[in-house]
């Protein structure tokens, strides 16, 4: 595995949890935030990035913006986005995987804290799980699969299920 470098929001304790496992695997080297907040340029070259961040009701933070428009990585390398809870995680992850494109980066794996609860993946091993998605691609490849095959109107209905979910699982977590 290629080395990756991990940028994570250090005032949020859900990141600091999952950052102290991604640390004890080889070839990771984790990087606090709020380090490089006065930073104009930010190097990280010769590795995949890694953001590790909270949403913020639907927006990336402040702090999260800037790495993205100050660090300088390789543009031929696949990206990695993990949001660790927050309000609206997917418009959040949206929003920041475009920022990443508009400078040329290629986010290739996008995680959240829905989808690690809907594959049904506890906290302890959400680090391990990951390591080997990005080493092997197999769910990336699984939902390509499951989607390639389908008509329009199937694969609507199929996305509609698909976010209706989202959503009952967003008041659920509010409700309790």
């Amino acid at each position: 595995m290629e080395k990756l470098i991990i940028f994570y929001d250090d005032t949020k304790a859900s990141c600091c949890r999952c950052v102290n496992r991604f640390e004890q695997r080889e070839n990771v080297e984790c990087r606090k935030m709020s380090d490089y907040k006065d930073k104009s340029l930010i190097f990280a070259s010769g590795a995949r990035l890694g953001l590790v961040f909270e949403s913020e009701n639907g927006k990336v933070p402040f702090v999260v913006s800037h790495i993205i428009w100050r660090v300088v990585a390789d543009k031929n390398s696949e990206h990695m986005i993990l949001v660790t809870g927050g309000r609206r995680e997917f418009s959040t992850v949206r929003t920041a995987r475009e920022d990443m494109e508009k400078r040329g980066y290629h986010v290739r794996n996008i995680y959240s804290r829905y989808l690690l609860e809907k594959h049904r993946i506890k906290e302890e091993d959400a680090v391990d799980w990951i390591m080997n998605d990005l080493e092997t691609g197999q769910v990336r490849d699984r939902i390509e699969d499951k989607y390639k095959n389908m008509s329009r109107r199937e694969l609507r209905k199929e996305l509609r299920g698909e976010f209706r979910a989202y959503r009952k699982y967003q008041r659920d977590r509010l409700k309790g």
